[in-house]
């Protein structure tokens, strides 16, 4: 018997110990590597901001053979940091208690190094490699951010990577620039996974206002400009695409014929589709033109579903992933968009509620 309780009283005592310790301890990651041609030097690691501020958070010196080791705090949420060493910099992402292990040399480390510890780790390094070796060709870069946002955005779910991609800059010019017209849609990408699937993430704001921004001075200043019958000009993101007897319809054609046109997306195989189509059929019966963009995956299912639907109703082949959405910035279906009657882009709702006050 008393055995027993020993037992138990040391088994105890371990568990508390245990409990105690982990209490107690701080969760971290660590950023350690060898730096070959840097003996006894100053290595900084600085934190980003989602605006791309740096700010040093710690710093060491490596060993006569290049060595060094850094432990940090675990960041709240995923981080892009940078070790600093001489004016030459590794960027690396942190999710939670990785080991990150940075191996290079000295000069030129921005280009000679490798990076192990996460995938994205490897894949940031990968990104920054190729970006180099890019800018030292000079020229025309779009080719490049084609690649960049097949390999690194487009399947992205909102992950810190594509952040950073869409962020780098090249010398003191951006690599993707929302200034720049044909890069808002690579802006708009991101910031619809953010919106998806990290709403409460700091960068999701930022990224949304952005891109918002970036389409409205695109369309006031250029737009997408069609002429229509009325021979007036005027600005619109245009959508053309096939209805359900294959012909090809563009929204343009209902544009600024005197009466309101509303844009829908939505998919009408959901089961909420009646409800939805219900709401836009008293818009139609309103007197409004209506253009409805599905984005089904299964078009036979889309094709019934249309059949009785009295207004344009078009399908699009690229479903979730749907060019048009990412020019209409779309983050979740349904979605509507309203235009006046002189065919100018007016307001937005994001549900049913909010459509029926947009159309009062």
């Amino acid at each position: 018997m008393e055995k027993r309780i020993i037992r138990c009283l040391c088994a105890a005592c371990a568990l508390l110990a245990f409990i105690v310790a982990g209490g107690c301890g701080e969760r971290g990651f660590k950023v350690k590597g060898e730096i070959e041609g840097a003996p006894d030097s100053s290595v900084v690691v600085e934190k980003s901001d989602f605006r791309g501020r740096w700010q040093p958070i710690d710093s060491t010196r490596t060993s006569p053979g290049g060595k060094f080791s850094i432990s940090l705090p675990s960041p709240a949420a995923p981080e892009v940091y940078r070790l600093g060493i001489g004016g030459e910099y590794v960027y690396f992402p942190v999710d939670s208690t990785e080991t990150i292990n940075v191996k290079g040399r000295k000069p030129g480390l921005a280009t000679n190094y490798t990076l192990e510890g996460s995938e994205q780790a490897g894949k940031m390094a990968e990104f920054d490699h190729a970006l180099s070796a890019a800018a030292a060709k000079g020229g025309d870069m779009s080719d490049f951010k084609r690649q960049v946002y097949d390999k690194y955005i487009r399947d992205s779910r909102g992950s810190l990577l594509s952040f950073y991609v869409l962020t780098k800059t090249v010398g003191d010019r951006p690599l993707f620039d929302p200034a720049d017209h044909t890069d808002i849609k690579y802006y708009t990408a991101v910031a619809t996974a953010f919106k998806e699937f990290k709403p409460a993430d700091p960068r999701t704001q930022y990224l949304e206002q952005t891109a918002i921004r970036a389409l409205r001075e695109r369309n006031s200043a250029q737009g997408k400009k069609q002429v229509l019958q009325a021979d007036k000009e005027l600005t619109a993101i245009d959508i053309t695409l096939p209805d359900r007897n294959g012909k090809s319809r563009s929204l343009s054609e209902l544009l600024g014929n005197g009466r309101r046109t509303l844009v829908v997306f939505s998919v009408l195989t959901h089961p909420d589709a009646p409800l939805i189509n219900k709401a836009v059929a008293r818009c139609h019966a309103a007197g409004m033109n209506v253009y409805q963009v599905s984005l089904d995956n299964d078009q036979y299912g889309w094709r019934e579903a249309a059949e009785n639907l009295p207004w344009v109703n078009v399908l699009d082949p690229e479903a979730d992933r749907s060019s048009n959405a990412l020019k209409y910035n779309v983050s979740k279906i349904p979605v509507f968009f309203l235009y006046n009657e002189r065919g100018e882009l007016i307001d937005r709702a994001d549900d049913l509620d909010a459509l029926a006050k947009m159309v009062r």
